[in-house]
């Protein structure tokens, strides 16, 4: 009598396991696909209009000097918005002072008038150094360039290091005319000791 009850608490401890791991596979697998969902919102589902491969664009400033270029492998426009999605994109931009600065992705997503730059996955900023400045690197899994603005901002990790100082936090916001750099929750900045000679 009590080798069955034992076989059936067993049975039941069992059945109660597997049953909660498959409900938290289901509601795991659910959170996967609205998080998809959510980052790809706003992107086209209609047919495109056009491709172009290799492209290259340029915005120029009033004064006509260059503002941004904006180079990808390819380009798909969507005419029901007047959208893009660009494969591995690159976008190389001056400040006021003639510093560079080169963002890259492997995709992005354009909208309202090239006005919001959406870039995804493997996001890379690189600001050479300059004769005040060291050089700086900052990557994340997304970022909105607003270049009519000058403003970079993501609500993702961000890990950015500049000479030997190294900044981590989530959530960002650049103007990339003063570049100034806010990290907005969870920022750590740290900086190595000074060697001594």
């Amino acid at each position: 009598m009590r080798g069955r009850t034992a076989r059936r608490f067993r049975l039941i401890t069992i059945f109660a396991i597997a049953a909660t791991l498959a409900v938290s596979s289901a509601w795991l697998n659910m959170v996967l696909k609205k998080s998809a969902a959510d980052e790809t919102t706003g992107i086209p589902r209609e047919e495109p209009d056009y491709y172009l491969d290799n492209f290259r664009h340029f915005k120029l400033k009033l004064t006509g000097e260059p503002d941004y270029e904006l180079t990808g492998k390819k380009m798909t426009h969507y005419p029901d918005n007047d959208s893009s999605l660009i494969n591995f994109p690159v976008m190389e931009s001056l400040d006021e002072q003639k510093r560079l600065q080169v963002t890259y992705s492997d995709w992005a997503y354009i909208e309202d008038e090239n006005s919001k730059i959406h870039m995804h996955e493997n996001v890379v900023v690189l600001r050479p150094p300059t004769a005040e400045t060291e050089a700086f690197r900052m990557t994340t899994e997304y970022l909105l360039v607003l270049p009519n603005e000058d403003i970079m901002r993501t609500d993702r990790e961000v890990i950015a290091y500049q000479g030997t100082a190294t900044m981590t936090g989530i959530g960002m916001e650049s103007n990339n005319a003063t570049r100034e750099l806010f990290l907005l929750s969870r920022a750590k900045v740290v900086y190595p000791p000074k060697s001594k000679r």
